[in-house]
């Protein structure tokens, strides 16, 4: 609900001469969203809350509308150090003039200035893009990461009760536009969905909190809101304005960039993204909140695209409507059930077998694909060691070897038991571990795909030599040498040489789990 019309300041705002001749201000663009208006000024962005009041938002007042510039500012300082430059109040003058900044007259409203970022470094306005590729993807999970583990928990900001809030709150918007952009249906079913999910996850949506993984987070991670800056990212524009915003479960402020990336048809970087933040966070526990929690951010965002469209007029308006049926479809894909597989992909060193994984990793429902499990990361997770530094080998034993094989099935018991596709990504060269893992999908009555993959010595050592962010530590010629010792008995699984082209490889990979596998293969109805 719109309190105050601020068509006054806006159409002052539009001005150029408006600004400070020192800011050389020759055009100034306008963009709009529910709650700010963003003024493109030069090498400068001014944003203006909106003056609205909503169950979640309230900057009905300048004093309030001041308070979340301010805020804004303080968090923006943790995700783009350097962005936001400060606050500037807008003035009435005697005369009724609008001015920025100064001492003269009443302050009515109040803007935060930042540095303008080049549309071109924003990744909502690029992606997809063929630039962005998979180590892209890896640095963007991984500086997620970094964010997520350095952020303060909160233990008493998560659960049951959060969780069913932000769903009815979304449910309220969304049937208020039910028939007209929502099916009326259609949004029972969904919520519903959600409310037996949350209810089936109970107990874990209680852990959250105290196993130190609700956090206080950015809150609105759309590749909007994030540029690029050569290998650097900045997560800007924060939630500044509710603490169950922000202070979130660290899988919920994941879900919004998995969201993003599902919606514009890029699963595949999706996946990576993915796998590589949680082989930064070690998060096995929330597997089977993953699915309920990227529903929800789609239908948050159809219900803010739905707001949207009332504010809005003309062409701008029918984008908005559409937008909010893509994302609500989206919601209700995102809560579709699939039949778990486990998939196993199998061979010595350099063979090939995780850049299969990774292919086809991607390929697989429901999103964000499979979860992969790898041995070389577990081996270093269980052991306290960075999965980007090289694992001390005299630690290397039979013993520890056998606790990470029994770490690989644990976790995909639970990822499977959530309804998520898994691949574990080992060597597998002990045929009493293949057995295990064949075992595993029995006990669990789920399908079965086993892949041991292979390639001629001079191709697996060219392979390991030309490593790239790599957690193995198999590097050199006597690393291989060593596997050649290795007794891996009578290897049933069928065999994929992987010698061919990446496009040939997969498609061999594809072709034998399309003749086990019962899902269908990225298709959203």
């Amino acid at each position: 609900m719109i309190i105050y019309n601020q068509k006054d300041i806006v159409e002052a705002l539009l001005n150029p001469k408006l600004y400070p001749a020192k800011w050389n201000v020759k055009e100034v663009r306008i963009h709009q969203s529910h709650i700010a208006i963003l003024f493109l000024a030069g090498d400068y962005v001014f944003k203006l809350k909106r003056a609205v009041l909503m169950p979640d938002i309230d900057f009905s007042t300048p004093a309030k509308r001041r308070l979340a510039c301010v805020q804004e500012m303080k968090r923006s300082t943790v995700y783009a150090p350097n962005l936001v430059l400060g606050v500037r109040s807008v003035r009435r003058l005697p005369n009724g003039r609008i001015c920025i900044g100064g001492q003269a007259g009443q302050e009515i409203d109040t803007l935060l200035v930042m540095k303008r970022i080049p549309e071109a470094n924003i990744l909502g306005n690029i992606l997809p893009n063929e630039n962005f590729g998979r180590f892209e993807a890896m640095d963007l999970g991984e500086q997620l990461a970094e964010l997520h583990s350095k952020a303060k928990p909160f233990r008493t900001k998560w659960g049951v009760s959060v969780v069913q809030k932000i769903i009815l709150e979304t449910e309220r918007v969304l049937s208020c536009f039910s028939p007209m952009l929502f099916d009326r249906e259609k949004l029972d079913t969904l919520m519903q969905g959600m409310l037996k999910s949350v209810g089936e996850n109970s107990r874990l949506l209680a852990l959250r909190s105290k196993s130190g993984h609700v956090k206080k987070c950015h809150g609105d991670l759309l590749l909007s809101n994030i540029a690029k800056e050569g290998s650097k990212y900045l997560f800007f524009s924060p939630v500044e304005y509710d603490d169950h915003a922000e202070c979130i479960d660290t899988l919920y402020d994941l879900s919004y960039l998995l969201m993003d990336f599902e919606i514009r048809g890029m699963r595949k970087l999706s996946n990576i993204l993915f796998n590589h933040y949680l082989a930064y966070m070690n998060d096995v526990e929330g597997y089977p909140l993953l699915h309920l929690y990227q529903s929800m951010r789609a239908a948050e965002r159809a219900a803010v695209c739905a707001k949207r469209s009332v504010m809005l007029e003309g062409q701008e308006k029918k984008e908005a409507a559409q937008k909010a049926k893509t994302y609500f479809k989206m919601a209700c894909h995102f809560m579709t059930s699939y039949p778990p597989v486990l998939i196993a992909c199998g061979g010595l060193s350099g063979s090939g077998k995780s850049r299969v994984a990774r292919e086809i990793g991607g390929c697989l429902n429901p999103a964000p694909g499979a979860v992969i499990l790898r041995d070389d990361i577990v081996k270093k997770q269980i052991n306290g060691c960075p999965i980007d530094q090289h694992f001390d080998k005299a630690f290397d034993t039979p013993i520890v070897e056998k606790v990470v094989y029994d770490v690989l099935r644990q976790e995909a018991k639970i990822a499977l038991s959530s309804g998520c596709a898994v691949i574990v990504d080992a060597l597998f060269y002990d045929e009493n571990e293949r057995r295990l893992i064949e075992e595993l999908a029995r006990e669990l009555g789920v399908a079965f795909v086993p892949l041991w993959m292979d390639a001629p010595f001079d191709v697996r050592l060219e392979r390991v030599k030309s490593r790239k962010r790599n957690p193995s530590d198999v590097r050199t010629q006597e690393d291989l040498e060593k596997q050649l010792t290795l007794e891996t008995g009578v290897v049933t699984w069928p065999k994929i040489i992987t010698d061919k082209t990446r496009e040939e490889t997969l498609q061999n990979a594809l072709e034998i789990l399309n003749k086990t596998c019962p899902m269908p293969i990225l298709k959203i109805e």
